[in-house]
């Protein structure tokens, strides 16, 4: 047997995640990225969320928050306005179907985790995540570090 990394190990279970999403989402006309959209716009009960907010939030460029809004959009899950007290700002919500999809999503995504996690105790459980939290935490860290190196290179 090869030696297994914590990276390898990482990249096969996100690969064996993300392709039974993949396969669940094509049965509904969704992508990964449009899910969670939806499951950003209701989380901490607020009503709506500005594209600038969705950006930041997934590091993704303008165009593309845009675009997966007006798919959503024409899906019927959101509904896009403008902010009452600044029309630059754009909000986005949930539709009541949006908000059917998100809440159903939420318990396929909870018994996966059930199924990713059941060959672990429950202490052994929350160790793991813990364990995530921690190795989440450094590598945010070192992404950091690295992206204020090189914008000291490149300032130089």
């Amino acid at each position: 047997m090869r030696h297994e990394t914590c990276g390898l190990l990482i990249k096969i279970i996100h690969d064996a995640v993300r392709k039974r999403l993949d396969n669940s989402l094509r049965e509904k006309d969704l992508t990964l990225a449009q899910v969670r959209i939806l499951m950003e716009l209701g989380e901490n009960d607020v009503e709506a969320k500005s594209l600038k907010e969705l950006e930041r939030r997934f590091q993704i460029a303008q165009s593309t928050v845009v675009g997966i809004i007006s798919r959503l959009e024409a899906k019927g899950f959101v509904e896009g306005y403008t902010a009452p007290d600044d029309n630059r700002v754009k909000l986005v919500k949930l539709t009541e179907d949006g908000e059917r999809f998100r809440e159903a999503n939420i318990r396929e995504v909870e018994e996966m985790e059930e199924r990713l996690l059941s060959r672990l105790t429950e202490t052994e459980q929350q160790e793991f995540l813990r364990m995530l939290r921690a190795v989440y935490d450094s590598i945010s860290t070192l992404a950091t570090v690295n992206t204020n190196k090189k914008q000291r290179n490149i300032s130089r």
